[in-house]
């Protein structure tokens, strides 16, 4: 008797669940396609020349601007320059560059 009473309100936890996150996946899609249409008709039908690439880049770095001044997106062509700021490795020679005290040593790996 318990098992099937602990069963029923497992089921019926996990069916709310999957409601609140049908809902939350509606939102965002619902979301998606209105920035989609403005982004599409901006580019299409402005007075003046946009700059796709760049409306773009605003857009992603107001909407993660309004999260916390912490969160950044780095595109995909300054992945290498960020790697190299915060590990110190140089790609294609194998060197690792650290600091000790006031030095700057390159170190193999």
């Amino acid at each position: 008797m318990i098992k099937k009473i602990k069963i029923t309100i497992l089921t019926i936890a996990l069916v709310f669940t999957s409601f609140s996150f049908t809902d939350n996946y509606f939102e965002i899609a619902k979301n998606l396609d209105i920035f989609t249409t403005l982004y599409r008709e901006l580019n299409n039908y402005y007075v003046d020349e946009t700059d796709p690439g760049e409306l773009m880049k605003t857009a992603i770095d107001k909407m993660l601007k309004s999260l916390d001044p912490y969160t950044n997106y780095i595109p995909e062509s300054e992945i290498e320059d960020f790697k190299f700021m915060t590990t110190g490795q140089y790609g294609g020679i194998g060197a690792v560059i650290t600091k000790r005290k006031d030095y700057v040593f390159i170190n193999e790996p």
